[in-house]
């Protein structure tokens, strides 16, 4: 197969689109009528859309995420082969991964057990708490004079936190890892069934699927059973640093999928199609399914009534939410993305920068007005736009001309005007196009 030379412009920008909807996400968290325990705010306005929206965003953006990782993973190793895909993956994955785990995860870490040190002050730890929020009470207590921040700083120099490390969100990198090292152990073998009637088969039957009517109902099919396995009426997160297996079968279907796809990706626009009407159905039909079956699944909880007819039912109906969305999404970007766009390729490029760096900023920015006696949707829109300012400036200021984001997303140089045509920037040793190139890479996902 040959490789198209130009980028997926529409799937960048939707890459980009799911990582900046996980700042949404993260930022809505505090404001839910029921917080997870992980979480160190809680508002004192919560208000249920935060719940709906957590709900139906977690049900399709990682998924959405490794699909496209997928597609582009395919894409490198048809390009470069398996050896130069894997050193692009290094570069583009590994080396942000280690790099975030030493210098974002602390200020995470920083920002988690400030918040928990005030909460403590003003609540103490009481039943059910998190283990930082009772760690928290114990700091408290061994050091009543002693300011949060100052503790902070302790807790941090002390040589104790590091043993602490925890994965956070940065869990969507550490799958990665797992996802391409088993991807180019197994393309190799793809190709040795090259011809035979077995490959022949399983491209004849994706095909089908992605260019027929089942492209929503068959992935939904196959990801029911794993749905099932989760041990929360939803999607579990990967929260500890040992593999959740279930989560990696999961997010590997997804990511297969997408491998999948890009083999085959003259059928990229088909997998789009009807995009408007697999949102609404989604949106308007599916979602009120998946909240009733869930509504129904708690009562029956309460009751000591049968939960395995509502939690099937409104996993049966996250299956098709998912799929329908990816499908509703795909095809929405191709149509309204297709064409190149420097500010949509600015805006993929500074995601993944604001992606990593989001859950200090946000937990900051949430600890700030959980107490502004305002609606809790407005401080949610209020911590949102603050945080993406916060971010995007420190994309632009710190690292999209710097080292950080030649690791990121490639060399990008700056256009300096001087009256004449900004003169082009020599592309030796294969750094760059123009003066601020719109990739270096064909891909990244």
């Amino acid at each position: 197969m040959s490789v198209p030379p130009d980028r997926y412009h529409a799937l960048d920008s939707l890459r980009g689109f799911a990582m900046f909807l996980g700042i949404v996400l993260h930022a809505a968290i505090s404001f839910m009528t029921v917080p997870p325990p992980f979480w160190p705010v809680r508002d004192r306005s919560p208000d249920p859309l935060a719940d709906l929206m957590l709900f139906a965003i977690h049900d399709f953006r990682m998924q959405l995420f490794f699909l496209l990782a997928g597609f582009f993973g395919c894409l490198l190793y048809l390009r470069y082969g398996a050896r130069g895909a894997a050193w692009h993956r290094v570069k583009r994955v590994a080396v942000p991964f280690v790099l975030a785990v030493v210098f974002v995860v602390p200020t995470v870490m920083a920002a988690v057990l400030y918040a928990e040190l005030e909460n403590a002050r003003a609540e103490g730890a009481p039943a059910g708490a998190s283990p930082v929020r009772a760690y928290a009470a114990e700091l408290v207590a061994a050091r009543p004079d002693e300011g949060s921040a100052a503790i902070v700083l302790g807790q941090l120099t002390s040589g104790r936190a590091a043993a602490l490390v925890p994965l956070v969100h940065l869990w969507f990198l550490y799958f990665l890892l797992f996802f391409y090292a088993a991807a180019l152990l197994a393309a190799p073998l793809l190709a040795r069934l090259s011809g035979t009637r077995f490959l022949a088969a399983l491209d004849g039957a994706f095909r089908r699927v992605v260019a027929g009517r089942l492209r929503v109902a068959a992935p939904a099919l196959c990801t029911l059973p794993v749905l099932l396995t989760m041990k929360l009426p939803a999607v579990d997160t990967q929260l500890s640093w040992v593999p959740e297996r279930h989560l990696l079968l999961y997010y590997g279907g997804f990511f297969a999928f997408g491998w999948m796809l890009y083999r085959h990706r003259d059928l990229v626009p088909a997998f789009g199609r009807r995009w408007g009407a697999c949102l609404v159905v989604a949106n308007a039909v599916v979602l009120p399914v998946m909240l009733a079956a869930l509504l129904g699944g708690i009562g029956a909880v309460r009751t000591g009534g049968d939960v395995f007819p509502w939690w099937l039912g409104g996993f049966a109906a996250q299956a098709v939410y998912t799929w329908l969305m990816i499908v509703g999404l795909w095809g929405a970007f191709l149509r309204l993305f297709a064409r190149r766009s420097a500010w949509a390729r600015y805006l993929a490029d500074a995601s993944y920068w604001c992606y990593l760096a989001s859950i200090t900023p946000t937990v900051l920015f949430q600890f700030v007005v959980k107490d502004w006696p305002l609606p809790g949707l407005v401080k949610w829109v209020l911590v949102t736009v603050a945080v993406m300012a916060v971010l995007l400036a420190s994309y632009e200021w710190c690292v999209r001309y710097t080292l950080i984001g030649a690791i990121l997303n490639g060399r990008k140089y700056r256009c300096r005007a001087e009256g004449r045509a900004a003169e082009p920037v020599p592309a030796a040793r294969g750094r760059g196009e123009l003066c601020e190139p719109l990739a270096a890479e064909p891909g990244e996902g």
